[in-house]
């Protein structure tokens, strides 16, 4: 049976929206709160073509060749050594990264040493696919809701900047199919379509942490739209899956998570938690971070991205839509208070993705809403709003496309010409800026034992005695490490005594003033391979 937006026998769909044509050919309007729901049925050649269209086009809009050549910085370095260590510490390796996720990094085949930021790459992509499949959940129209919110998912501008090798964009993605998941359960209420929410939003953590905020949301939006409606029965079945769903998040957060929470990471966010010493002070912070993620939400200007946001809430009220109508603002509420319990960053743009991305994707909503209302007017007006809409969007997202906001930190660099120009008797110095990418990116294998990083271990090598890490056991630190340094060259014989090489990166002002008064008086060579130079010292 051919794609009928759930029109079966006996009714006729037609250029006006709510049309209804009885058998004995009596013509009623439906009303967006009388229409009844149905699920749209399968994806038709059209659909499943524009899906995909929509998935490939990550392709266009982030630059590949770029994701793929640029150096990890210290941030994805310490992701990317999870490939390298052996599969055992995944789980301990992942602290900043779910453990689903992290195992996903070692699934990628090809691209070159840079080939694990396919992963975030192809979560990119399908967020947009789940975009469009949340618009055709609605029954606004055939193609061009779907379109709107899948452009929505694709081009905002909280998507566009996530190019680095963390989790976000798959959070983004499971956020989007937990609210594909509740517009198919609204459509036609099933338990094992409650199941669905709740194990996605319970085993999802696996590879997005957040995608509970958004099962609770579902959930409580569920429950509301159960006593809304007065179907009271209803409750019980929501109530289970919650159940379900808290239990195996429960879970998963003993066991897997909070066990590798370390005190440097939960300092690392410490700003990022609200104050709880008064409402005023909570409110301001409040009202600080979002304008400064107001850039990332759509049209740069919080009050516009506020009224589009509520003109989509409008509009799924509008379509009785109340458990998808409830969703946003409790995932809001669920984050802020989250980060009042010190358990969520709250305002960090990276961290804000998935609530971020709902912005655009409601305000698409709004404007489809608005195209089937003006479809009594004119068969074309759903096309043509979302025609204008992106018209009037792709100049403000346009500065976000193919851009280049990953740090420049080449370490990938430095170690390309260490290992070019290295000699027997060489000594490598490691400050710990660079010892996450100078783990990934050397030849010799690292070990990975505890200590105290963002991630709960450090980077060592043991087996390799030449190679001295800053920071990590037995060189605590610059001056022990130059010590070690020159004492192992002085114990060569002088016709072959060898250099020391200092690779550094995401090196602090402090720290440069203490290499810059270790190395006074030294014959230091500079060889500038990259944003921070390699420094060579010679006998």
């Amino acid at each position: 049976m051919a794609y009928s937006g759930g029109i079966q026998q006996g009714e006729v769909a037609d250029a006006i929206p709510g049309r209804h044509v009885t058998n004995a050919g009596t013509t009623v309007h439906l009303t967006a709160e009388s229409r009844p729901r149905r699920s749209p049925g399968k994806l038709d050649v059209i659909e499943f073509c524009l899906l995909v269209v929509l998935g490939l086009s990550v392709l266009v809009v982030h630059d590949v060749p770029y994701l793929l050549q640029h150096s990890f910085w210290v941030d994805e370095a310490w992701v990317a050594d999870s490939v390298r260590a052996p599969a055992r510490l995944t789980s301990s390796l992942s602290l900043s990264t779910p453990v689903g996720w992290t195992f996903l990094l070692r699934l990628v085949p090809f691209g070159g040493p840079q080939r694990l930021r396919l992963v975030p790459l192809a979560f990119a992509a399908l967020t947009a696919g789940a975009g469009y499949l949340f618009g055709r959940e609605l029954h606004l129209t055939r193609f061009a809701t779907g379109l709107l919110t899948g452009a929505a998912a694709l081009l905002s501008p909280a998507m566009l900047v996530r190019d680095d090798l963390k989790q976000y964009t798959a959070e983004a993605f499971a956020c989007l199919a937990v609210w594909v998941l509740v517009a198919r359960a609204e459509n036609e209420w099933r338990f094992r379509r409650l199941a669905a929410i709740a194990a996605t939003a319970s085993l999802g953590m696996l590879f997005a942490e957040t995608v509970i905020v958004v099962g609770v949301a579902a959930m409580g939006g569920l429950a509301l739209e159960c006593l809304l409606t007065r179907q009271y029965r209803r409750l019980a079945g929501v109530a289970g899956a919650s159940a379900g769903m808290l239990a195996v998040s429960f879970a998963i957060y003993q066991t897997l998570i909070r066990p590798h929470v370390t005190r440097a990471l939960a300092a690392y966010w410490d700003p990022y938690y609200l104050p709880t010493r008064s409402w005023s002070a909570a409110l301001s912070v409040i009202h600080l971070r979002l304008d400064q993620l107001a850039p990332y939400m759509g049209f740069g200007y919080l009050a516009v991205d506020t009224a589009g946001a509520l003109a989509g809430i409008a509009a799924l009220i509008w379509l009785k839509r109340f458990a998808l109508a409830a969703m946003f603002p409790v995932m809001l509420v669920t984050v802020i208070v989250a980060s009042a319990a010190r358990r969520y960053p709250f305002g960090d743009l990276r961290t804000s993705t998935f609530w971020l991305i709902m912005v655009p994707v409601l305000t698409a909503v709004a404007v489809a809403a608005a195209g089937r209302m003006a479809a009594a007017a004119s068969r074309f007006a759903p096309l043509a709003a979302a025609a204008v809409a992106l018209a009037v969007w792709l100049p403000v997202t346009s500065p976000y496309i193919r851009s280049h906001e990953i740090p420049n930190e080449d370490v990938h660099a430095e170690v390309r010409y260490l290992e070019a120009h290295y000699r027997p008797g060489d000594v490598v110095i490691v400050n710990y800026g660079s010892s996450f990418g100078f783990g990934y990116y050397y030849s010799g294998q690292p070990s990975f034992p505890l200590g105290h990083a963002p991630n709960g271990h450090v980077v060592a090598y043991p087996n390799l005695p030449w190679v001295l890490v800053v920071g990590t056991p037995p060189v605590p630190d610059v001056v022990d490490a130059l010590a070690r340094a020159r004492t192992e060259i002085a114990a060569e014989p002088t016709s072959a005594r060898g250099r020391i090489w200092i690779i550094r990166s995401h090196t602090s002002a402090r720290e440069i003033l203490e290499w810059s008064h270790e190395l006074a008086g030294d014959r230091v060579t500079t060889i500038r391979v990259g944003p921070e130079p390699i420094l060579l010292l010679s006998s």
